[in-house]
């Protein structure tokens, strides 16, 4: 009993324990930590256990890894998509956007110009109003101008005339007196003298009385113009 006992393997507790926590089964961490403790005594069967487990732990390493990169890769080609479509997604919205702030801005410069093209009509009817009544204020006052100096030179013609007839007719009435003195007796200078004073009177009442007709004429037409 003692002798078998002897003939136990021992293991290495440590890297027993370490198998364990790692999740290693009882069986396979009690031979993989027998072995290992072979190695030192420099057992080839030992050696051969070690390596087979060893290689069996890469093996399982290699394939967890694998599926890890493919998991990651599935992951990553996701997350691409993912980022690919809310680029996407965002490009569309600013463009949504972009057309939605160029049609604001259309309607706001069309409205603009409607309220420009609305105002500048009162304006320029205004102006065209203004511009009528100032030629024709100036049209008027050139008329009332020209009518005014046509009825002073019309008075001031008449009144010439009208003297230059006064003056004849004086003229004549007090050369007709003196050659009727000169030939009549003297008797009859005086009574002569008295009609030609008389007819002078009358001439000068009619030239007077021509000249106020011409002077009510210019006044009425500078009052009418």
């Amino acid at each position: 009993m003692a002798k078998s006992k002897s003939k136990k393997s021992k293991r290495d507790k440590d890297l027993y324990a370490q198998l364990r926590s790692k999740g290693v089964r009882k069986s396979a961490a009690d031979q993989i930590s027998k072995a290992a403790s072979g190695l030192d005594s420099g057992k080839k069967k030992a050696e051969k256990s070690v390596s087979k487990a060893a290689d069996d732990l890469k093996s399982l390493a290699g394939e967890l890894e694998s599926r890890l990169n493919k998991a990651r890769g599935k992951a990553a080609s996701k997350t691409a998509a993912a980022t690919k479509s809310d680029r996407s997604a965002a490009a569309k919205k600013a463009a949504a956007t972009r057309k939605r702030a160029a049609s604001r801005r259309s309607a706001t410069a069309k409205k603009a110009a409607a309220k420009r093209k609305t105002t500048s009509r009162p304006k320029r009817a205004a102006a065209s109003a203004r511009s009528t009544a100032t030629k024709a204020g100036a049209s008027a006052r050139s008329t009332a101008t020209k009518t005014r100096a046509t009825g002073g030179s019309t008075a001031r013609k008449a009144s010439s005339s009208a003297r230059k007839t006064a003056r004849k007719a004086s003229s004549s009435a007090g050369s007709t007196a003196r050659k009727a003195s000169s030939a009549r007796p003297a008797s009859r200078t005086k009574a002569s003298r008295s009609a030609a004073a008389k007819k002078a009177a009358a001439t000068r009442k009619r030239n007077a009385a021509k000249r106020s007709t011409a002077a009510k004429k210019a006044a009425s037409t500078r009052a009418s113009s």
